[in-house]
């Protein structure tokens, strides 16, 4: 089978389109978006449940379907950045099959967005399309490949009616693919939620308790908090469509100011800082309070005096959590921090003299 390169337009966009050789005429038509046909706030309650798939990489037929009649497209979003789509070969490669695609990334650059835009893949295929390549049985609607970053979406509204139409497919997706593009170290985002929205949620607790169950996609699909936080994002332009995943996670205006900091102006590092103190002969310890506003990990570095030893020490409440043992005074602790409901959190970070003393230096990381 011989292929061919050719330009084509996309609304008004020259897009670099791979059409596969000759096959069967195709039937179906991919319909556009219309710009303003459908209100940011849905009231219909959906006839079905929504339910998608996170998989690590598409699945072997997706590169077969990508092959097979197939054609893929470079689409300028409004604010210009270029998304990759491919259209399944059950839509003709047509100019009208291409402006639908144009249309589709128009309405994604319409959506809360950053620089991930430009990153993002999509695959549009039909309902029964989609349904197979996720591989995820009776009732997927979509899902999000995360080591390609692809969103495998659905032409036309899902069978069944009601709130979840396609692009609400298209935004909760999306949802995932913002996750796989931000940092919620040491927790992988797109398991847990991005760092604001995460720590806003309580997850990381929540997940301890078993409250929470992140990254199941299967029996407690509702549970998992990265599910939450895509429909989190997806119910910041449609608040009024049903919420049907953990109670717990129902977003309220502190979770969408998260998600918009998440979004805009990501957690990025450890903020970083440096404490100095004195370790005499009179001195048994020294205390210091490190406030942490995000759930995250504790780090800490102790530099001091070659021939002394000092000890570090973490204390909450009271009581002693970690402490380090090594002779000298080069000692490391981390710890990990989830809130507990508290805005913040004041751990108590101490250095102990063994023997010796002198100047030290305290290095902490913490994540915010």
């Amino acid at each position: 089978m011989r292929s061919r390169r050719r330009l084509v337009a996309a609304g008004g966009l020259a897009a670099v389109a791979l059409a596969a050789g000759a096959g069967p005429s195709p039937a179906a038509t991919l319909e556009p978006i219309a710009p303003g046909a459908h209100p940011t706030a849905a009231t219909v309650a959906p006839a079905v449940g929504y339910r998608d798939r996170v998989i690590t990489a598409p699945p072997r037929a997706l590169t077969s379907a990508v092959t097979q009649r197939s054609a893929t497209g470079l689409y300028r979003a409004p604010d210009g950045r270029v998304v990759e789509v491919t259209t399944s070969g059950s839509f003709a490669d047509t100019p009208e099959t291409r402006a639908a695609a144009q249309s589709f990334v128009d309405f994604l650059g319409s959506r809360l967005h950053g620089a991930e835009l430009s990153r993002l893949r999509v695959f549009i295929g039909t309902n029964p399309e989609i349904n197979a390549l996720c591989g995820g049985g009776r009732g997927v609607l979509g899902c999000y490949a995360s080591a390609a970053s692809r969103m495998l979406i659905p032409a036309s509204d899902p069978p069944g009616g009601g709130a979840f139409t396609r692009e609400y497919v298209l935004t909760h997706e999306y949802g995932h693919h913002i996750a796989r593009h931000r940092s919620n170290f040491p927790f992988p985002a797109l398991n847990y939620g991005p760092k604001y929205w995460a720590s806003h949620e309580y997850v990381c607790d929540n997940a301890y308790r078993g409250r929470l169950a992140p990254g199941n996609q299967g029996a407690r699909y509702l549970d998992d908090p990265g599910e939450g936080f895509a429909d989190a994002y997806a119910h910041l332009h449609y608040p009024s469509v049903p919420w049907q995943f953990a109670g717990i996670l129902f977003p309220d205006a502190g979770s969408f100011a998260a998600i918009r900091r998440d979004v805009l102006a990501p957690w990025v590092t450890q903020r970083r800082g440096a404490l100095r103190g004195y370790a005499g002969r009179f001195t048994r310890s020294r205390s210091y309070v490190v406030p942490v506003t995000l759930d995250g990990i504790l780090q800490l570095r102790l530099i001091g005096p070659a021939r002394s030893n000092l000890d570090l020490e973490i204390v909450s409440r009271g009581r002693v959590l970690v402490r380090s043992s090594v002779p000298g005074s080069r000692d490391t602790l981390a710890i990990r921090v989830c809130r507990a409901g508290l805005p913040v959190v004041r751990p108590v970070v101490r250095v102990v003299r063994r023997t010796g003393g002198g100047v030290f230096t305290l290095l902490t990381a913490r994540p915010g």
